[in-house]
């Protein structure tokens, strides 16, 4: 069954209807427990250590698609925070040069030209402005950063691709991951969403050319140029939101304001979520990671014809679900499209 991740809380709500007040979440192939859910305090618990997580990969990841397709600890941390779950090391310093850009737009005391926010390629993978910013600014895209994600949405697995997964438990779940994007191309294209977010919701400009050179820094500056060269043509200031401390310097000899935001390196202790931070999270593990278990149900981020729309809608597939489950489902939507038909 296809679902829309704001879906996802009529499932949590038949766990918490039969009186479970934590949930178990794994990767079940490898049947590693990932954390729990506490929904009394609203709270993620006993998250996974990187020890115990690589010490279990590295018990199945014997070849090197092994070692590439299964995720790692990092990966998680990746997830973590673009759920927001956890934030940016600095993320402090990030707040205030945000506020200060918001009173300098509302007061235009500061920037007397109109104000730009600019995104390096990292900053869409973290899902940044979507789910932490959103319609604060204007905002501006360099074509070859839509390239640079474009580009890495290129693998499918192939029949042989998959037999690598034989020795995996939940193996005969994993093949229907036939024909479907690899983990690297599933990071690609939920950072795509956030290019679809920018530029059908918040209307952000698309500039400049694509590059044909593979030189990481030549791209950067090339980035960094566009940038400039659509503040200088529009009379406008751009500030460009990088992960990479070079993307500071190189927006600096551009003469072009930065905000760096510091990326964390380890997940330690409990956190404290809300709803839209869990919907974010179930969504984004279960896409890269490919597959999730949820208490007892296995959610499927990838799967035999899952379609482009599918990745726009941020579509899951519930592998084994129990009828009430449909039901309530059935009704939740029932509801919603009354609800709708009632706003038109």
């Amino acid at each position: 069954m296809i679902i829309n991740k704001g879906e996802i809380f009529v499932l949590l709500n038949q766990y918490m209807m039969k009186g479970n007040n934590e949930l178990s979440v794994s990767y079940p192939p490898l049947e590693l427990p990932l954390f729990t859910i506490n929904f009394h305090g609203w709270k993620l618990e006993d998250v996974i250590r990187r020890g115990e997580f690589e010490k279990e990969r590295r018990k199945f990841a014997k070849n090197e698609f092994l070692r590439e397709e299964l995720p790692d600890f990092h990966d998680l941390i990746d997830i973590f925070l673009s759920s927001g779950v956890i934030g940016f090391e600095n993320d402090s310093e990030i707040k205030e040069n945000f506020e200060f850009l918001r009173e300098a737009v509302k007061e235009s005391s500061v920037y007397v030209k109109p104000l730009f926010i600019g995104l390096d390629t990292n900053i869409a993978y973290y899902r940044v402005i979507s789910r932490r910013f959103r319609n604060h600014f204007k905002y501006v895209l360099s074509n070859i950063v839509v390239e640079e994600i474009d580009a890495r949405i290129h693998s499918k697995y192939s029949s042989k691709m998959l037999r690598n997964f034989e020795s995996l438990p939940y193996f005969r779940i994993l093949t229907e991951f036939a024909n479907g994007s690899t983990k690297d191309s599933r990071k690609a294209k939920n950072a795509m969403n956030e290019i679809y977010y920018l530029t059908n919701h918040l209307d952000a400009f698309r500039i400049g050319k694509t590059t044909g050179t593979r030189d990481k820094e030549i791209r950067d500056r090339e980035i960094i140029r566009e940038y400039r060269q659509f503040s200088d043509e529009i009379k406008a200031e751009v500030v460009v939101l990088t992960a990479d401390k070079d993307m500071v310097f190189h927006a600096r000899a551009k003469e072009l304001s930065s905000i760096y935001f510091k990326l964390p390196h380890s997940l330690d202790g409990d956190y404290r979520i809300d709803a839209k931070t869990l919907e974010y999270l179930i969504y984004d593990l279960a896409v890269i990671f490919g597959m999730i278990k949820l208490g007892d149900t296995i959610i499927l981020g990838e799967w035999r014809g899952k379609s482009s729309e599918d990745y726009f809608q941020e579509n899951v597939k519930i592998h084994n679900f129990e009828p009430e489950f449909a039901k309530d489902l059935e009704i939740c939507r029932g509801v919603m499209n009354e609800f709708q038909g009632d706003e038109s």
